[in-house]
């Protein structure tokens, strides 16, 4: 059975232009007032990254910190390519700056690792890892074409000041995660190994860019003594004591042009007392550091690295293991040298304190802080037969050492001036353990 059904025709309800703008105005100043990013909220997302671009590095770091969900939209903006250009590193970085222009550099990447530490503070440590790691390749100069002149290069600077500013305030757990990642990340672990097992001098490149690596990473960049001390035990406590003292010549031993001068200490002296600051300075500051890290090191421990590092990688000359005493600081000279006392080291000990007494004649200083080291190394002495040995011995060595010098010596005008030290050196070491020894007759 057919039905006849009738369309009743329908009209669209008629709506005021004025009416529906307002109704859009409204909705978007709700949107404004009540959305968690303002009028951020009524923009696409590629016109928010859009005007991220005209921003600073300082802005973008301030805007991770209103809330977390524009942390969140920076944090997006920042993992975007290829709209980062301005914020990531690039290969231009491995491009040689002028020394004036590395200040800059430098304050751009601590801004960078601000930014990077605040956009990533929810993620676990491991992604926060991955992310340095990731920062870390674009910055190695092995990854670019510049990779004749490394030493030049500010890239791993660079990356350095950004890694400390991305880890302040970790815990030393997420710290030594930090450096067991950047370990096997740039194999530095492996390549130690190969340096400190060979012969010294057998590889060097790999020395340069150890030394240039963890110094311009872990070390420099620190912004306190601790700090420092916390990164070198770091480097050091894994290996033996012979293969501690290594590290510390590779990372601080003198060097030029980028060739570390392995057999310097065992063959020549320093000139003057520039040179002297230059090939000993880093380590005696290296080594002090150390002797005021308690929390790691022992004073044993501090004393066998210091007979390493004289040894290594042999023999030093006694004046050099003089200067390098002399700018440890009395406290870590006088514990070695009461330690070769206790142990009946004498020929050694008297080596050296005679050393002190020509190191200290060539750079103008006073010997009065060796008569100090004397007084010490005697008290500690069980009898006076002992004392008396360490004496008489001390002044066989001056008459070695001048008679070696005339006969030996081959360059006149380098023999008359060696010679002239020698004897002051003797002289004033004399007139001390005079005047000490008539003090009560000369008052």
């Amino acid at each position: 059975m057919a039905t006849d059904v009738t369309f009743l025709p329908t009209k669209k309800p008629r709506r005021s232009t004025r009416l529906v703008v307002r109704e859009i105005e409204d909705h978007k100043e709700t949107i404004i007032r009540h959305g968690p990013l303002g009028y951020f909220n009524i923009l696409p997302l590629e016109l928010r990254f859009y005007l991220f671009n005209f921003l600073t590095i300082e802005d973008l770091s301030i805007l991770t910190i209103t809330s977390k969900i524009m942390r969140n939209l920076v944090e997006g903006y920042r993992i975007t390519q290829p709209v980062t250009r301005h914020i990531t590193p690039q290969p231009h970085n491995h491009v040689f700056k002028p020394p004036e222009h590395y200040e800059l550099y430098f304050e751009k990447y601590e801004k960078l690792g601000l930014l990077m530490k605040r956009s990533t503070c929810l993620y676990a440590t491991k992604d926060r890892l991955r992310v340095i790691n990731d920062f870390l390749t674009k910055m190695m100069c092995c990854n670019s074409e510049n990779d004749h002149d490394r030493e030049n290069c500010i890239s791993l600077t660079c990356f350095g000041k950004f890694f400390h500013t991305v880890i302040a305030g970790w815990d030393d757990t997420e710290c030594l995660k930090a450096f067991e990642a950047i370990c096997n990340h740039t194999s530095l672990l492996k390549n130690i190994k190969a340096v400190v097992t060979a012969k010294a001098g057998t590889y060097p490149k790999i020395e340069l860019s150890m030394r240039l690596l963890i110094r311009r990473i872990f070390l420099d960049p620190c912004p306190s003594l601790m700090d420092k001390a916390f990164w070198l035990t770091r480097i050091l406590k894994p290996w033996p004591m012979v293969t501690q003292a290594r590290i510390i010549y590779l990372l601080y031993g003198a060097s030029k042009d980028g060739d570390i001068f392995w057999f310097e200490m065992c063959e020549n002296t320093p000139i003057n007392t520039e040179q002297s600051l230059s090939h000993f300075g880093e380590i005696a500051e290296c080594i002090q550091l150390l002797f005021n890290y308690k929390k790691e090191w022992s004073e044993d421990d501090i004393i066998s690295v210091v007979d390493e590092l004289t040894s290594s990688p042999d023999e030093w000359l006694a004046e050099n293991v003089a200067n390098l005493l002399l700018l440890c600081g009395d406290k870590i000279t006088s514990k070695l040298l009461i330690s070769k006392a206790i142990n009946g080291r004498i020929i050694e000990l008297c080596s050296v304190t005679t050393s002190f007494c020509l190191v200290c004649v060539k750079n103008s200083y006073s010997l009065s802080c060796v008569m100090i080291m004397v007084q010490n190394i005697l008290q500690v002495m069980d009898n006076s037969k002992d004392r008396l040995l360490f004496i008489n011995s001390m002044m066989d060595m001056f008459k070695e050492l001048i008679l070696d010098m005339h006969e030996f010596t081959e360059s006149e005008e380098v023999h008359d001036s060696d010679l002239f030290y020698m004897v002051t050196a003797l002289t004033e070491f004399t007139k001390r353990t005079i005047q000490m020894a008539f003090k009560n007759m000369l008052l």
